[in-house]
């Protein structure tokens, strides 16, 4: 509350209590001395602690942290018949109470030998004890990326202009300021090298590692995780099969199958069916297997022969439908696959998958997970059949759902949009090395993937986000030259995707640039008044005008303006686009009046079109009010606010950036009026909301940031 309400409080108050006190003394015929006593009390009660009260310096609203969320990533389930390994588990906890300030444990061993069992009963119990968990993907350079991006979003420390580098310095200093127990989890770590600068020195977190990288000892206590012991082995098929008869060749089996874990949960499947098979009937099973062509491969860490035996023979056992979903679960992101994308049909064969241990779920049974030497023996079957490129697009194929969301479901679907992104980069990645060896299918699977990306960066920028866009659609650009040329129409619809998402992330010269040599390619292609080129030059004069060359943009939007009048229906979006980029690059140059004029017809006609409640109209509305605030027409501007609001908030969510930037707008409208309270709250409400869809960093936050502390600098007291 500002200085100069709390005093009027403290005066007025006391004065009112005791002038009502005097007279009351007056109506009852007391004595005028004592009617004097009566109302100096009354007036010194509570005017001493009012006046103490406005004399205090109010600080500003403390920014309240975000909250630790419980947990990041998908902490895999409890398998069934699960062996809790007590002398694995006890050694990490040695580890973490013996490790100083801050401990790193790495549990190393073979693949297939239970390391992410065993950190996933770690961290399941940690949870259970209240600790926060963490649980990254750190197999490839790409999972360890998007997995710490991730992990610096959800705490609220990735900037927009941050990156990579920039994340792991600040979730390092987050974890080494962490005075309470945290837990990290790296699975299937493969680079000692790049986890190293993200490990912290102090504090009360601690980091668990997966590897099978003995190197991992340079950077971590290792814990070294063998094979089942023989005694482990038969306890385990005992409580996933039941007891055996002595005749039953059970050690011949586990000695067959190594021992290990995975080849084990796999054969424990196969022997309680349905049907049931006997221990003797799968062993001479498993030793006709003819595994050794499947684990002839060209690269690569061999696979353990029982697990490569176990799988092969899991493989055999299951229908064409969940055969096939494996596949494509195969090559999807390893961090996982939620299980709504991929339908109510696939329930069944999902069913058929987790009965013979070829899948597995996470803790809540909404994450599809697939243990990596089941993805490579699956994708090096593909790639030995010639069908890897045909996988990659039935996959790619389950993904296209992500064009038919909504604009106004945007936000609310911002999770999926993301994991849809990061399936359609791992496709993408297995992908790219097939482009010149089974050229005609890779194209068409390639094809489907860049428009879902193209498709993502769309809906990053729809919510204003350029920082997020920016890496999507450059990766369309590349990928689209690289399979099409630079000069086809589709590649050259990315690169206008791009300059757009170099322009909301604030690197408005690089839009410039882009912007112009995309105007350029199209009028050499097209021609000068050909509507793509016209919708270039649009975009060219947004950038301008986000780089503070209004003026130039306005001279240039006006000639796109005319020229599309001419050759376009007055309903096109391209033109409806340029009236939009004018207006706004009018008030910038500081002709609001005529701004709001170009604002009011855009909005009827946008209206009448769309609806008046649509997205986009409602975003018209909201910059019309914004030009009436230019012109100062704050009351006019404050009403429009008011009524675009509530519709926003009702149509795409309190929560998407486009209403909080009518919230930042109606605060600076109850600013200039003097309506500073509802201003500052309002503020207050925009920087909060934005910092936690966009993070701290992006224009459209640090804008926001900006006015609320010039507005609490202005009402603080001299």
């Amino acid at each position: 509350m500002p200085r100069w309400e709390k005093v009027t409080i403290a005066t007025v108050l006391p004065l009112a209590a005791g002038a009502l006190a005097w007279w009351v003394c007056a109506m009852v015929g007391v004595d005028p001395n004592a009617a004097g006593i009566v109302v100096s009390l009354v007036v010194l009660v509570p005017g001493t602690p009012l006046v103490i009260w406005a004399g205090q310096t109010e600080d500003p609203p403390v920014r309240r942290p975000r909250p630790v969320p419980a947990a990041i990533g998908d902490v895999p389930r409890e398998p069934r018949a699960f062996q809790p390994r007590a002398d694995l588990l006890a050694g990490i906890e040695e580890v973490f109470r013996d490790g100083g300030a801050a401990a790193v444990c790495a549990l190393v061993g073979a693949r297939g030998v239970g390391k992410t069992q065993i950190a996933a009963a770690y961290a399941r119990d940690r949870a259970d004890r209240g600790v926060p968990v963490a649980w990254l993907h750190a197999e490839t350079a790409g999972q360890l990326t998007a997995s710490l991006h991730l992990m610096g979003a959800e705490l609220g420390l990735r900037g927009a202009a941050d990156d990579s580098s920039a994340v792991v310095r600040k979730l390092r200093a987050w974890l080494e300021d962490r005075r309470e127990p945290y837990l990290v989890v790296l699975d299937n770590a493969d680079d000692p090298d790049a986890l190293a600068p993200f490990l912290p020195a102090r504090g009360a977190a601690r980091v668990l590692i997966t590897t099978n990288d003995l190197a991992f000892e340079r950077i971590a206590a290792p814990l070294p995780v063998a094979r089942f012991t023989a005694g482990e082995a038969r306890r385990y098929l005992r409580d996933r099969v039941g007891a055996a008869g002595d005749a039953e060749p059970v050690g011949e089996l586990i000695d067959e199958l190594d021992r290990l874990p995975l080849a084990l949960s796999i054969a424990a499947a196969a022997l309680v069916g349905p049907p049931r098979v006997g221990y003797a009937a799968y062993l001479a099973r498993v030793r006709s297997t003819p595994v050794d062509v499947l684990l002839d491969r060209p690269r690569g860490e061999p696979y353990p022969r029982g697990v490569g035996q176990a799988i092969a023979l899991a493989l055999d056992g299951v229908g064409a439908q969940a055969r096939g979903l494996l596949g494509e679960l195969a090559v999807f992101s390893p961090s996982g696959v939620r299980a709504d994308m991929l339908g109510p049909e696939a329930a069944g064969a999902l069913a058929e998958l987790g009965a013979v241990s070829l899948v597995a779920f996470s803790q809540d049974g909404s994450t599809v997970l697939v243990h990596r030497l089941v993805r490579r023996v699956v994708r090096d079957e593909a790639a030995r059949d010639g069908t890897l490129a045909s996988l990659i697009e039935a996959a790619a194929l389950r993904l296209v759902f992500v064009e038919r969301i909504a604009d106004e479901d945007t936000g609310r679907e911002l999770p999926t949009i993301l994991a849809v992104d990061e399936h359609a980069a791992a496709l993408w990645e297995s992908l790219e090395p097939l482009l010149d060896e089974d050229a005609a299918r890779a194209r068409a699977a390639a094809e489907t993937l860049f428009k879902i990306r193209h498709v993502t960066a769309e809906h990053l920028l729809y919510l204003n986000d350029g920082t997020r866009a920016v890496p999507v659609a450059r990766a369309v650009v590349e990928g689209r030259r690289r399979v099409l040329g630079p000069d086809r129409p589709e590649t050259l619809d990315a690169v206008y995707t791009l300059a757009h998402a170099y322009e909301f992330a604030g690197q408005a010269v690089a839009a410039v640039d882009l912007f112009g040599d995309l105007a350029a390619r199209w009028s050499r292609i097209r021609g000068e008044d050909a509507p793509e080129a016209l919708r270039a030059r649009a975009g060219l004069a947004s950038a301008l005008t986000t780089a503070g060359r209004a003026d130039e943009a306005v001279r240039l939007l006006e000639t796109v303006v005319a020229a599309q009048s001419r050759t376009l229906s007055t309903d096109h979006p391209h033109l409806l686009a340029s009236r939009f980029f004018l207006a706004f690059a009018l008030v910038e140059a500081g002709r609001p009046d005529r701004a709001a004029e170009l604002f009011e017809a855009l909005v009827a006609d946008r209206a009448r079109l769309l609806g008046a409640d649509h997205p986009e109209a409602l975003v018209d509305e909201g910059r019309l009010a914004w030009a009436y605030h230019h012109a100062g027409r704050f009351e006019e501007a404050i009403a429009v606010y008011e009524h675009v609001l509530p519709r926003q908030e009702r149509v795409i969510g309190a929560d998407h950036p486009d209403t909080l930037i009518t919230v930042h707008g109606l605060a600076s409208a109850y600013e200039a009026v003097g309506r500073t309270a509802e201003a500052l709250t309002r503020y207050e409400h925009a920087v909060l909301g934005l910092e936690a869809v966009l993070g701290p960093d992006q224009p459209l936050t640090l804008s926001a940031a900006r006015d609320l502390e010039r507005a609490r600098r202005l009402t603080a007291p001299s």
